[in-house]
């Protein structure tokens, strides 16, 4: 059955003008465009999946142009790759835009595709034809979208790939895609490689950040072999996850196409006033207010609009500790500060209490390097860990850290480490309270990470009785909600039961 489709005129154009190329004569537009978005064709599920992702598919050529929409989405970047290679290995040849290139780059995107196929074809000698104008062609257009529409709606398609079962293979430097395509950004005739870091770094402060530094996007050579020791030696616990994407947590350029700078930037939580002293039981500082994720990463929506706006288009990924990034080497190869021994980033105006975030772009700016580190022979952090978990300088063993124990650990709490955790039931922040350097720490300014004026009145009795509306008054919008109420009565109950 046929099914009518409203389709977006700069990609039916794309369309039109590969179409009219000899080369190309059995160009199929696989999905629908309704209501504003790209539905796209699922190769594994066979069925339209809401997925951001038009295909063009020649047959002549086996190649397959894929605009793709979703460069601001980890797991839709691996889910692509992962289907890429799968292609590949069945004979399919792949090119990749972002579809604001189709959008407001077309000339240069059907240059692109000329060469490939200039390269790739016996007939490379024929050139793209110039756009159509008005509407020739058109019913010949659309019956070309209504066969391919059947195609997708068939329950047994012909295209012997369709079948093949969805892979989630993560992908190896080696395995990257090269053929992935990203055009230039634009300068919008402020540019300059100068004059848009000043920009850039301008805006950082502008926005509340008390640090901005740039690092080239590039292999972390220096950091693999660490990550792979700290994995052998188990320091992740159970946090499975560290272990996902090994390749993409050392290498920026993978998580963004045609990545040149990475922006690393700091966001200070120092509270005006420490809590845990006065209190009973105690949670982590970063946790009195809002979710530091949600908070930070609006700002950097906005800041990747305002680059677009004063600098012009460019693609870029905003992170706030929710992705495989390695964010403490990039913010200390940009020069924000040095890695302490317990393993955080210290810098000397203002200790550590803040958070990393990060820009991943494709445009090219001035670099910062890196400072030296400043510890000395201080050893502070290492003796007051009370479970041990810095066995080494600049080595943490995760899977010791009060933190791991009360947040990220899903399971009951071993019994060798009770009566260690002196009162922390959500976090800990025993390394950095002892660090000289955080003398130098200063209250924020940020209204959303101040606490609800009744988590300082808290008493044991109050934690050991909290109910349900007790716990989303105080932290409705706090990231103390990771552990949910069941695993912060655990906490309490295994603090209550230490000396039993």
């Amino acid at each position: 059955m046929k099914k009518k489709i409203h389709y977006n005129p700069k990609l039916t154009e794309l369309a039109r003008q590969l179409r009219n190329n000899s080369t190309l004569s059995k160009i199929l537009l696989w999905g629908e465009l309704k209501s504003g978005k790209m539905l796209g064709f699922d190769f594994h599920r066979q069925k339209p999946i809401d997925n951001y992702i038009v295909d063009f598919f020649c047959y002549d050529l086996m190649l397959v142009i894929e605009i793709d929409g979703s460069s601001h989405d980890d797991e839709r970047i691996i889910e692509h790759d992962a289907r890429q290679k799968k292609l590949e290995s069945l004979g399919m040849r792949f090119l990749r835009f972002d579809d604001r290139d189709v959008k407001n780059k077309m000339g240069w995107v059907l240059e692109e595709i000329e060469e490939w196929i200039k390269k790739n074809s016996a007939h490379g000698d024929t050139p793209l034809h110039p756009p159509f104008r008005g509407e020739s062609k058109p019913n010949e257009f659309q019956s070309t979208i209504e066969y391919s529409t059947n195609i997708i709606h068939e329950e047994n398609p012909p295209v012997p790939f369709l079948k093949e079962e969805p892979i989630t293979v993560p992908l190896t430097r080696e395995e990257s895609n090269p053929n992935r395509i990203s055009a230039p950004p634009l300068k919008g005739g402020k540019g300059g490689v100068e004059n848009n870091t000043q920009i850039i770094k301008s805006l950082a402060t502008q926005l509340g950040f008390s640090f901005c530094g740039i690092s080239k996007a590039e292999f972390l050579k220096e950091e693999a072999p660490k990550l792979e020791e700290w994995l052998q030696r188990g320091y992740q616990g159970k946090m499975s996850y560290l272990e996902n994407h090994f390749d993409k947590r050392l290498n920026p350029a993978l998580l963004v196409p045609n990545a040149k700078s990475v922006v690393s930037l700091v966001y200070n939580y120092f509270p005006k006033k420490d809590l845990a002293p006065t209190s009973d039981l105690k949670i982590a500082k970063y946790a009195y207010g809002e979710d530091y994720h949600s908070v930070i990463k609006e700002k950097l929506k906005e800041f990747l609009a305002i680059i677009n706006e004063k600098i012009g288009e460019i693609n870029g990924r905003a992170f706030v500790d929710s992705a495989p990034v390695m964010e403490r080497a990039l913010a200390q190869r940009s020069g924000l500060g040095w890695i302490g021994k317990n393993s955080l980033l210290l810098n000397r105006e203002m200790g550590s209490f803040f958070f990393l975030a990060e820009l991943i772009i494709d445009l090219e700016l001035e670099y910062d390097g890196p400072i030296k580190d400043y510890c000395g022979t201080c050893t502070a952090c290492m003796d007051a860990c009370p479970t041990d978990a810095i066995p080494e300088p600049y080595v943490v063993d995760g899977s010791k850290c009060i933190s791991y124990f009360t947040i990220e650990l899903k399971e009951e709490i071993p019994q060798e480490v009770k009566g260690k955790f002196e009162n922390w039931i959500f976090g800990c922040d025993i390394c950095q309270d002892v660090c000289p350097w955080n003398k130098f720490s200063k209250p924020h300014h940020e209204p959303k990470f101040m606490p609800h004026p009744d988590l300082e009145k808290m008493t044991q009795k109050d934690w050991t009785e909290i109910t349900e509306d007790v716990f989303e008054k105080l932290f409705k919008k706090s990231a103390v909600k990771r552990t949910k109420l069941e695993g912060l009565k655990r906490n309490v109950l295994f603090l209550n039961s230490k000396k039993a």
